[in-house]
């Protein structure tokens, strides 16, 4: 047996790019036994909500009908008139029955696909004809599980059915037809019919627990689908640093058109170096147009001297400007007065202007 290639276990939990695209095709953990517990329960209650009255109902219909039976020859259009009333009164009567059921039976699909329409089953998948792909589905893992699933629902069914009929075995075999027995009979069906519900309602959060296993664990992903899924979104990781480079390189190009422009270079002899700049008719307070530590800081010095911008240095202001404030942003509150004094400095110097 080959040796499986290092990655290809899957190990790894799925992306949001894997559940999307499993929502778009339609793939949902979802249980089949869950729409039919449902069903079971929800005809039940309409049976305890509207049982009597449609009971009542048939036999006032089926009495009437039994009056109006015409005394002579019947004739077709009478014929199809009645047969018509009676298909009317039949709707009246059961719709109830037909219409809650098949409800229930669309808001349990649609609850469990996240009220989302499974188009993606409706495509024909031609692969699903194939002899031999069904073959590997009847006799793998999934139909030994549809086997186990199908014997132990008829067994749980078969054994609520069993206890319930023999703990009422001595009225079923009384032998009394009156409207008591009548009553007690309708009394233990309602009980089976709830029992076998309820049956029903587990058998499907226990099938609903293995579908979602089963479905997590077909999302998994090996280590090698993460990887070229993120190189599909971010981009090939070299073209990315090559980006970031650039954009570094544009943003210190502008930077440094900017340092030009600046009214003071504050330095701390190498280490730090902030550029600011303040237009009284357009800015509230100076503004840091430029800073940099290290190389960049050397590069705004020799960028300010070649532009003729003055030079402080001022290593407590400096340092406290590169720590607080941003490029392009104010400076703080807490710096206005030192910042003042240096430009009042700059300001004095020959040739500079206010």
């Amino acid at each position: 047996m080959a040796d499986e290639q290092p990655g290809s276990e899957r190990t790894e939990q799925p992306t949001a790019r894997r559940r999307e695209e499993a929502r778009r095709e339609g793939r949902f953990p979802a249980s089949r036994e869950l729409p039919g517990a449902l069903v079971l329960l929800g005809g039940l209650g309409v049976h305890a909500f509207a049982g009597a009255h449609s009971v009542e109902s048939a036999f006032t219909h089926f009495a009437r009908g039994l009056s109006a039976l015409p005394v002579g020859e019947l004739t077709l259009d009478d014929a199809l008139a009645r047969c018509l009333g009676a298909a009317l009164a039949v709707v009246r009567i059961a719709w109830p029955f037909l219409l809650v059921p098949a409800v229930i039976a669309a808001a349990a699909g649609l609850v469990q696909t996240r009220l989302t329409l499974p188009l993606g089953l409706i495509a024909p998948k031609w692969n699903r004809i194939s002899p031999g792909q069904g073959f590997r589905r009847l006799l793998g893992t999934r139909g030994a599980v549809e086997v186990v699933r199908a014997i132990l629902k008829l067994t749980i069914v078969g054994a609520v059915a069993f206890f319930t009929l023999r703990a009422e075995w001595a009225t079923l075999t009384s032998g009394t037809h009156d409207a008591g027995g009548a009553a007690a009979l309708g009394g233990i069906l309602w009980t089976l019919w709830l029992r076998i519900g309820l049956a029903f309602l587990g058998l499907a959060g226990a099938d609903y627990a293995w579908q979602w296993w089963q479905h997590e664990k077909s999302l998994r992903m090996t280590k090698q689908e993460v990887k070229q899924e993120s190189r599909e979104q971010d981009g090939n990781p070299q073209l990315r640093a090559r980006l970031r480079t650039i954009h570094r390189q544009m943003a210190s190009r502008r930077m440094m058109a900017e340092v030009r422009k600046a009214d003071v270079v504050v330095r701390n002899p190498t280490h730090f170096a902030v550029a600011l700049r303040y237009d009284a008719a357009r800015m509230r307070a100076p503004r840091v147009v430029g800073k940099g530590e290290r190389l960049m800081a050397q590069r705004i010095i020799d960028e300010a001297y070649r532009a003729g911008v003055p030079v402080v240095e001022n290593p407590p202001l400096a340092r406290a400007l590169f720590k607080a404030a941003a490029v392009g942003r104010e400076v703080p509150r807490d710096l206005y007065r030192a910042v003042a004094e240096i430009l009042a400095y700059v300001y004095a110097l020959p040739g500079r202007k206010r």
